[in-house]
């Protein structure tokens, strides 16, 4: 009996079963009774002419830490077969290939030599390169991080104490009597840290296999001279992952953020007048400020008394021709001798008020104060407000209000020349109405511009910072997501298409069986292309509507890439044979020798066993734009999508 193991790669699933009770969808390569199953079968024979194909099952989650895992499960499987002593191969496809790798590592790091596995067979896998972050605190994960902290306690404080000693020069609290005190409160306060250092990093090197140099070292004697290298020249997997490191991905555009910031400047007038409005420091800051400086006039008290005076006078004016109104006998139509005697009133005060402002050059200023005082500073009784301040303190919603509206109504109009105006009143009243319903809303929409052009230029500055940082964290996780890095305590610097405990790659495929992979891979995209073309109405009303990667799933089949167009070309799954019928405990059976391939599959694979191979990486050399390409369809596997 022979066994070869076959390893899927990343997010492959196996094949469910037809649900409308149809024809059994087309199985993976790696699945029991697939093509390629059948193949081996007819084309491998075993030692004693069996041949047993197991198909190894993991999660295919892009994760380092599941690749590991799987790699423990599946070393403990290639020991059984090494415990009934089975001439055995595993083939990998893409992070299968990974996964294979893993379980060697593990089985070096056992000491175990698995001299019944005869090769390790592994096609276009990107193996990722980690190297460890520098300091142990950082490689530890967040339980253990808690832990190292806690034990890190008791000698920080039997630090600080020392240091604080020292420093201060006082008395030891510790010790002073007896020295020996202090000695062994040192030592015993630092084991704890001491033990729980030198634990975790025990625990630190027996976890981090790739980066044991006894290990790795074992590995690459045991294992290295078995393996087989199967990957085309353009594998958008391993291109797209060793160039990704260097990728400059931009996702958003220095002016990003512009519009929608500048938007706010619609809106940015009523937020500064509702801020000011409900805001008693400033409110209270504005009256002072008014009352102080724009309303500073000399009032005497004689002044004040007359203007006082004048202003009740008025005040009876209008009570009396309210009084009138309000009686029945004057509600139809006023008599002549009332019109006349309202006449003369008004006459009476025009003229007292005439020689008021003879008398006093600063009346306007003086009226002006005096109202401002009256409004916003007296109550109704006219006694000062508490504090001396504007009544509510700020706090008062109508006192609030009526400052903001006093400023573009009174002090706009009076600021535009109705100190100028006719001395008549109701003039006066025009032009303090008049001047603010058309120049106010003239003010306040150059104000809106250059609050605009103001905000558009620090959306500008703001958009352009939030791209680079965006971008930078962005770029990092896309990375990070490509790669699959999930571990604590370790970064990655990149993918080669060999394992990182080994020092040289094998050649890529020869191209006459390149070629037919791309000819598949470019016949798959020509039918995916016309298929989605015919598609695209039904995705625009489809219900539910298709996202970016059902709409991929939906209508492309993942073989328009060359990764996952290998198993698919029969000349291939014939170099794999041959690569199996080589291993000691293999042969190719009667029906391969006779088949018109054989020939062609042993002189492709000749040619890739006698290259001495080579040190460089993909990333060594300058990247083309099918690499560009590759990198763009690594990104895009990392997209998912929630229904």
């Amino acid at each position: 009996m022979a066994t070869i193991i076959t390893v899927h790669g990343t997010f492959a699933k196996p094949t469910e079963a037809n649900a409308d009770g149809g024809p059994q969808l087309d199985l993976q390569w790696w699945e029991s009774h697939s093509t390629f199953e059948k193949d081996l079968n007819q084309l491998v024979e075993g030692r004693d002419g069996k041949l047993d194909v197991k198909p190894f099952v993991w999660s295919g989650d892009n994760s380092e830490v599941e690749r590991r895992e799987a790699g423990a499960k599946l070393a403990r499987m290639m020991q059984d077969l090494e415990v009934r002593s089975e001439p055995y191969c595993v083939i990998g496809h893409s992070h299968g290939g990974s996964v294979v790798s893993a379980a060697l590592l593990e089985c070096a790091a056992r000491k175990r030599s698995l001299p019944n596995m005869k090769r390790w067979i592994t096609v276009g896998t990107p193996f990722i390169n980690l190297r460890k972050e520098l300091w142990l605190l950082t490689r530890l994960s967040l339980v253990r991080k808690v832990i190292f902290v806690a034990s890190m306690m008791l000698l920080l404080m039997l630090l600080i104490y020392q240091a604080a000693t020292i420093l201060t020069g006082d008395r030891l609290l510790f010790g002073s009597l007896f020295p020996r005190v202090q000695y062994w409160t040192i030592a015993f306060m630092s084991i704890p840290a001491f033990l729980i250092y030198f634990l975790f990093k025990y625990l630190d090197v027996r976890s981090m296999l790739d980066h044991r140099r006894r290990v790795t070292k074992r590995a690459r004697n045991s294992f290295g001279d078995r393996w087989r290298a199967l990957a085309h020249p353009e594998d958008e997997a391993i291109q797209g992952l060793a160039l990704l490191p260097d990728a400059r991905l931009s996702f958003f555009d220095r002016s990003f953020a512009v519009s929608t910031i500048t938007l706010t400047s619609v809106i940015a007038l009523p937020l500064i007048y509702l801020a000011v409005l409900f805001s008693p420091p400033t409110i209270v800051g504005l009256s002072n400020w008014l009352y102080t400086h724009v309303y500073e006039v000399n009032l005497t008290p004689e002044a004040e008394a007359d203007m006082k005076a004048l202003r009740e006078e008025m005040r009876a004016i209008r009570r009396n021709r309210e009084t009138e109104a309000a009686t029945p006998a004057s509600a139809a139509a006023p008599s002549e001798r009332t019109q006349q005697e309202r006449s003369a009133l008004w006459k009476q005060f025009r003229e007292k008020r005439a020689a008021l402002e003879a008398k006093y050059p600063n009346f306007s200023e003086i009226e002006r104060a005096m109202r401002f005082r009256q409004r916003f500073l007296e109550t109704k009784d006219g006694q000062p407000c508490e504090g001396g301040i504007i009544c509510g303190g700020g706090h008062d919603l109508t006192y609030n209000s009526g400052l903001l509206l006093h400023l573009v109504t009174d002090e706009l109009s009076w600021f535009l020349g109705a100190n100028n105006a006719r001395r008549m009143s109701s003039q006066r009243w025009i032009w303090s109405l008049a001047v603010p319903m058309v120049v106010t809303p003239l003010i306040f929409g150059i104000i809106a511009l250059v609050l605009m052009a103001t905000i558009q230029a620090l959306a500008s500055v703001i958009s352009g910072v939030s791209s680079k940082f965006l971008n930078s964290i962005t770029n990092a996780e896309v990375k990070r997501a490509g790669f699959g890095n999930d571990t604590e305590g370790e970064v990655v610097s990149g993918a080669a298409d060999r394992p990182a405990w080994l020092d040289r790659s094998q050649p890529r495929l020869p191209a006459p069986v390149a070629d037919l992979v791309t000819d598949y891979s470019n016949m798959a995209a020509s039918l995916s292309i016309a298929k989605f073309r015919q598609a695209i109405g039904q995705i625009r009303f489809a219900v539910p509507p298709h996202s970016a990667d059902t709409a991929i799933s939906t209508y492309f089949t993942w073989k328009e890439l060359v990764h996952a167009s290998y198993f698919d070309v029969p000349e291939f799954r014939k170099l794999v044979a041959q690569a199996v019928s080589r291993a000691d405990g293999f042969a190719p059976s009667e029906r391969f020798l006779a088949d018109p391939d054989f020939a062609r599959t042993e002189q492709w694979l000749t040619a890739i066993e006698q290259s001495p191979g080579t040190t460089e990486v993909p990333s060594d050399k300058e990247p083309t734009a099918k690499d560009a390409k590759a990198v763009a369809a690594v990104v895009t596997s990392t997209v998912k999508a929630a229904p």
